[in-house]
């Protein structure tokens, strides 16, 4: 009759006693809690068919409460471009790196993965929008990949995906388009004295003998520079982007300081004292026209004039840090490189380590050695 209790083998099913006159289903869960139906029933037997498929996934031991599956279920049918959104909007980032991703979400990803409803995106839908952004542009698709694969990681933590469909082996890490040129020691001092105005010999000698990157020594105050010169702490970066200027943490997130090789601590003293005004936060190298910080730009024209003049071309002033990397690697190990470098992980440093062992040259010997011995090999002494 309305209003009583309908006793089962398993579960309850009662008929409500308003107007609707429906059918309510329960049940006591694993968890020793009464869970009800998320809706009532126009017919007895949907009730029973509710309860036969929650006491099937007991047995299989897929169950979870009815209330927290229904949340699940509408969390997962979230659209992968709205669900990125707050990944990105939830992150403490600089705000170059927020604007990168941003843009990469916006243009490489959305357009064709940001309707895709989370619990859609498996293995080949991910393939299938790699393969759709050709291979023209490498570094721009590995670093598209690089956030998908992360916000796919949050999205596993999260409960909203089993595992991570992004599993297309070293996506994330393209070959280099372009390797970089390294002078040697004599050509660092030789373009170090022809490049003009003569204050940008110092930038160079910093550059390439003590790892700073552009937005780094670009941003270097006289503040930065220890007693004798003997010590460079580099707390800052700089980076331009839509006419603002940002200042912020170096790359790696955190500051260092930098031992000054002896060698170029001269030159250090002579620039601070013929070149830079006294107040600490005089900028090591100020703009010549108008601008907060040395163009980019400005400095290009200046470093191309000074290698044409000591016979060289197609150096970046990027390369000046691969040079840095290659000769601290010569005498220091992976931790120190890493160190001196500011290098969050271990690859960019391993990179150096491995171009200075000589194991390559070892190799080829130990070749010829097989040759001349038959294909055997060398007897052991």
């Amino acid at each position: 009759m309305p209003g009583k209790k309908g006793h089962r083998g398993w579960g309850h099913i009662r008929q409500l006693s308003n107007k609707s006159r429906r059918f309510q289903a329960s049940y006591i869960g694993p968890d020793f809690v009464r869970h009800y139906a998320p809706r009532t029933f126009t017919a007895r037997m949907d009730a029973e068919a509710w309860l036969t498929a929650e006491r099937r996934l007991i047995e299989r031991d897929e169950w979870m409460p009815p209330k927290a599956r229904t949340a699940l279920r509408r969390a997962t049918s979230i659209p992968l471009g709205e669900y990125a959104q707050t990944w990105i909007a939830q992150r403490t980032l600089k705000p170059r790196t927020r604007a990168g991703y941003s843009d990469s979400l916006r243009l490489y990803i959305a357009p064709t993965l940001g309707k895709v409803p989370m619990r859609n995106l498996t293995g080949e839908a991910v393939r299938a929008w790699w393969a759709s952004l050709g291979s023209d542009h490498p570094s721009r698709n590995a670093g598209a990949y690089a956030l998908l694969r992360a916000i796919c990681m949050t999205a596993v933590a999260d409960g909203l995906l089993g595992s991570n469909p992004c599993q297309i082996a070293r996506a994330s890490t393209p070959a280099r388009k372009r390797q970089p040129v390294i002078l040697d020691v004599a050509e660092i001092a030789a373009l170090a004295d022809a490049i003009e105005p003569a204050r940008l010999k110092t930038l160079i000698l910093l550059a390439a003998w003590c790892g700073v990157r552009w937005g780094e020594v670009s941003e270097l105050r006289r503040k930065d520079i220890g007693p004798g010169c003997e010590t460079l702490t580099v707390a800052r970066g700089v980076t331009h982007r839509d006419g603002e200027c940002i200042i912020a943490t170096p790359k790696s997130g955190k500051g260092r300081v930098v031992v000054v090789p002896p060698h170029i601590r001269e030159d250090i003293k002579h620039h601070l004292d013929t070149a830079v005004p006294e107040d600490q936060e005089t900028l090591l190298f100020w703009p010549a026209q108008r601008g907060c910080h040395i163009h980019h730009g400005v400095f290009h024209g200046h470093f191309q004039a000074a290698l044409r003049k000591i016979g060289r071309s197609g150096v970046r002033v990027h390369d000046l840090r691969h040079f840095s990397g290659t000769q601290t690697a010569r005498v220091g190990n992976l931790v120190e490189t890493m160190d001196r470098l500011g290098h969050s992980t271990v690859r960019a440093s391993l990179l150096y380590q491995q171009a200075v062992s000589g194991r390559d040259a070892q190799i080829a010997e130990a070749l010829s050695e097989l040759a001349a011995n038959g294909g055997k090999p060398a007897p052991s002494v």
